[in-house]
Formats: structure tokens, C-alpha cells, sequence
């Protein structure tokens, strides 16, 4: 059994993050963790995998054991071999350059023969289904598929106890059904695991128990209100007029072709999803139309000028990128300078601009963090950060890439206000995302992406219909069940 007994933490200099909290989990049960974003979910799985307090430095009290042994008196190495955690941020978990090393990488620390090691790495990538990733270089792979190798590097060494946090967040629908099927194989082998989920219903079939953290206590989880629709969208016909404009782009990585011929336009009001399969070329394009890449062949048009043309101070002022990994969008050592950095940058009218960063900060939810340092925000917490600040300049074009990741049900709304407050202004939203419910009730077009090509684009109701047609159903609205 793996157990917490009245367990408290905080991280140095801070609040109490856990408040005497207690669980337990047995070999061959599945437990769901749910609860708000912020609320102490992935400290408690880290407090549970070791990590704290063995690496992570705070101040930690109650008890926490495996099978009766205290975690505080084995040696991490010992840990590490009965409990493996994969961490929100998959990419940040990733130690080496390909592939095949980053699952052998815990079976070799732990002196595996050589002549069973290639058998482990196959195995464990046929488990997550992409034996095919087997020679790609780790730093190519999208966030769907980093995820799925950290996933198969933890399975590589089989431990007793496996704790995902957010194990489905940046997976494709279809890559969720796998998931879901390996970790009930999991189970019924005697393995005990923990699922940090917001998205719960996408393993409830599967878990034996589903519990809620509010910090200072652990309950039965009961569903939270759906979240309801925003006016973010118009049914009425409008003229074209697009703000962004791809025409016949191509773009590749090495030899790897990403995007291939696309030609798209996103019109000021509209607010457009995105989707498709990890390693599709969803976040390439998002990024060919913030004009953070450029196309190798063909062009993008911002406001009917071709972006490579515009000064870059003109395209970073029309448009804001948020990207997938929150940690790569954070420069500043506090919440509100985070928040006001682009005040300065784009020399703003401060009155106005300040005025702007309070309004958002405060519908992030993060008011009360503002002298805190964004790296020890929570994962949910951080993408919210990274989009409250984007909108103290006012963009035209917003370009989100899986915004939903890390965030509850108010992180929802606010993402959804957010989207709202900027078509409503004239401008226009484009969102990669694998929730099937986001683009059925909240844009106006979908966009489903196919190994680099547009497969389908139109209405999300008729491209959802096509796409059960063409035996694709996981992606077809279900009220986010995957």
C-alpha cells in the first residue's frame, strides 16, 4: 500500500500548499484525483513519488510510506524503483536526445542486462501504441507524443506504484482510448495507479475510486456544473474578412514534411478550432500563422500583408501566441511584472494598460499571486498567467495552443471570457485543442488537420458528422467523453 497520513507541505517562503492531508492506494487500484486548479494535487504526487522531500526543498510533515517502509528513511533510488511519477510537464521530464535512450534510461539506471533492455523499450512503446517513435529524436516530437514517451519510459521498469498527473491533457482522442486501455491492463497486473485528471471523465470507466483535493482535505468526488455556453460566436452570415491568410504554405522539419500545401483564412470574429491527431502539424501551423516560423514555401497574410514584410513589433503588437508548455512563455521574477512586461514593451498607455492587467490578473483567479515568482505556480495556474498578460496589449489575433490543459472549471470560463473579449473587440481566436466540446458549442469553424493537410474544414456540427463518416467518432462531441 501506498500511504499519506496527515501530510503537510510548503514550499520555502510560502503558504501551506498541502494542510494535513490523508489517502491511501492499494496494488491493483486506480484512483482519480480531481479538485481545483492550485490546489495542491501535483505536490501531493510528488510528496507521494519521493520527490519531496528528497529533491524538492519545503517544509513537510505527516507520514508517508510503501508498504509500511517510510519514504523519508529509503534512498531515492530505492523509491524510484517501486514509485514513478510522470510529471504534468512531459517535457521537462525528457533526459535525453532520442527516443529509444529516454526509454532505456530508467532500466539502465537500475543495471538491467543489455539483452533485456531492447525488449523492454519495444514492449513499453507498443503499450503506449508508437513503436513507430522508436528512432525520433525527442526534441521533434510534438506535446501528444512527448507525453506518450515519458509515459512509456516510466512503464520501461515496471514499478510497483504509478502516479500520472494529467496523463491524457495533451493527448489526441484516440491516444486517450489507448491510454485508458494500458492503464486497466495495468491494473488487472497488480499495479497501483494514481490519474491527476481535471477531465475526469475521460478514465472514470476505469477507476475504482475518484477522490477530491481542496488542499486541506481529500473527499468523494462529486461532479462539478457544466460550464456554460458564451456568446462567443454568431450564427449570422457575415463578409469575409480575414484578418490571417495562409496560401498553399509547405514547412518541414529536416526531411519530416509538417505542413503540407495548406491554405487557410480565419475572418476578424470568427473564432476557429483546430484539430487532429498528435504530431498532425496543428501547433507548425499555429505557429507559420503567428509568423513565428516561416513557411518554406508559400505565404501568410496578416491584415492582407504578407507577415514577413511587417516589422516584427507589428505583428507581436496584432498578435499573441500562447504556447503549449507554459514554462516556455515566463521571463520575469514576479506574477505582476509578468503581467505588466508588455506595458514597456509595446510603450503603452499606462493608465489604461494597468487598468487592463489588474481586470485580467483578477479573472485569472491570480490576484492574490502577484509577488509571488510565476515558476511556482501551478501548471493550470501558468497558462493562465501566460494568457491574462497577453491581453494587457489587446490583440487582434489570438492564437492559444491547448488552453484547456491544467484547468478546472473557472480556468475554463476564464479562458472562454478571454476569447470573448477579443472577438467582441473585432479581432479573432484560433485554437488547437483536443476538446471535442470546446468546438462544438463555442466556434464558429473547425479545422481538422490530417498528417500536415487539411482533411476537413467547415461548421464543427457537419466536420464532427464527416469525420464519424470517415471512422474517426472519437472525435465527435460526446460532452467531452473520449
Amino acid at each position: 500500500m501506498l500511504e499519506a497520513r496527515d501530510v503537510s507541505f510548503s514550499y520555502g517562503g510560502e503558504s501551506t500548499v498541502l494542510d494535513s492531508v490523508s489517502m491511501t492506494l492499494e496494488r491493483g487500484e486506480l484512483v482519480l484525483l480531481t479538485g481545483p486548479t492550485g490546489s495542491g494535487k501535483s505536490t501531493l504526487a510528488k510528496c507521494l513519488a519521493g520527490l519531496i522531500p528528497h529533491v524538492i526543498d519545503g517544509t513537510l510533515s505527516g507520514h508517508l510510506a510503501v508498504e509500511d517502509n517510510d519514504l523519508d528513511s529509503m534512498r531515492i533510488s530505492e523509491i524510484a524503483r517501486r514509485i514513478a511519477l510522470v510529471q504534468q510537464d512531459s517535457e521537462g521530464q525528457l533526459c535525453t536526445l532520442r527516443v529509444s535512450d529516454e526509454v532505456a534510461f530508467g532500466p539502465e539506471n537500475f543495471l538491467i542486462p543489455e539483452n533485456e533492455l531492447a525488449q523492454k523499450v519495444t514492449r513499453s512503446l507498443e503499450e503506449v501504441e508508437r513503436p513507430d517513435l522508436l528512432d525520433r529524436a525527442t526534441y521533434q516530437l510534438s506535446g501528444g507524443e512527448k507525453q506518450r514517451v515519458a509515459i512509456a519510459s516510466m512503464l520501461a521498469f515496471r514499478p510497483d506504484y504509478l502516479i500520472l498527473d494529467e496523463p491524457t491533457s495533451s493527448l489526441d482522442p484516440a491516444g486517450t482510448r489507448r491510454i485508458r486501455h494500458v492503464l486497466s491492463n495495468l491494473k488487472s497486473q497488480g499495479m497501483g495507479i494514481i490519474c491527476i485528471e481535471h477531465r475526469f471523465e475521460r478514465l472514470q470507466s476505469i477507476a475504482d475510486r475518484i477522490l477530491h483535493l481542496t488542499g486541506d482535505d481529500i473527499v468523494p468526488f462529486s461532479p462539478p456544473p457544466e460550464v456554460g455556453p458564451l456568446a462567443i460566436t454568431s450564427s449570422v452570415e457575415q463578409d469575409s474578412d480575414p484578418l490571417v491568410r495562409a496560401e498553399s504554405i509547405a514547412y518541414s522539419y529536416g526531411s519530416r514534411q509538417a505542413i503540407q500545401d495548406i491554405t487557410i483564412e480565419v475572418d476578424r470574429r470568427e473564432v476557429v478550432a483546430i484539430m487532429g491527431d498528435n504530431g498532425s502539424g496543428k501547433t507548425t501551423l499555429l505557429l507559420l500563422l503567428a509568423g513565428l516560423l516561416s513557411p518554406h514555401r508559400g505565404l501568410v497574410y496578416l491584415d492582407s500583408e504578407a507577415i514577413e514584410s511587417l516589422p516584427k513589433t507589428v505583428v507581436a503588437r496584432k498578435t499573441a501566441v500562447v504556447f503549449q508548455n507554459p514554462n516556455h512563455q515566463i521571463f520575469e521574477t514576479t506574477v505582476w511584472r509578468e503581467q505588466t512586461l508588455g506595458i514597456d514593451i509595446f510603450e503603452l498607455q499606462e493608465e489604461e494598460a494597468l487598468g487592463r492587467a489588474n481586470k485580467f490578473l483578477d479573472l485569472a483567479g491570480l490576484a492574490d499571486t502577484r509577488t509571488r515568482n510565476p515558476f511556482s505556480l501551478s501548471h493550470g495556474q501558468k497558462r493562465r498567467l501566460n494568457i491574462s498578460s497577453i491581453m494587457v496589449h489587446e490583440p487582434e489575433l489570438l492564437l492559444l495552443d491547448e488552453p484547456f490543459i491544467g484547468q478546472d472549471v473557472e480556468g475554463r470560463k476564464f479562458v472562454q471570457s478571454v476569447i470573448h473579449s477579443t472577438v467582441s473587440r473585432g479581432g479573432s481566436a484560433v485554437v488547437v485543442t483536443h476538446d471535442s466540446q470546446f468546438a462544438a458549442q463555442f466556434c464558429d469553424r473547425l479545422v481538422f488537420i490530417d498528417n500536415g493537410r487539411i482533411l476537413l474544414d467547415g461548421m464543427p456540427a457537419d466536420v464532427m458528422k464527416q469525420l464519424g463518416k470517415l471512422g474517426r467518432s472519437e472525435y465527435v462531441n460526446r460532452l467531452g467523453d473520449v
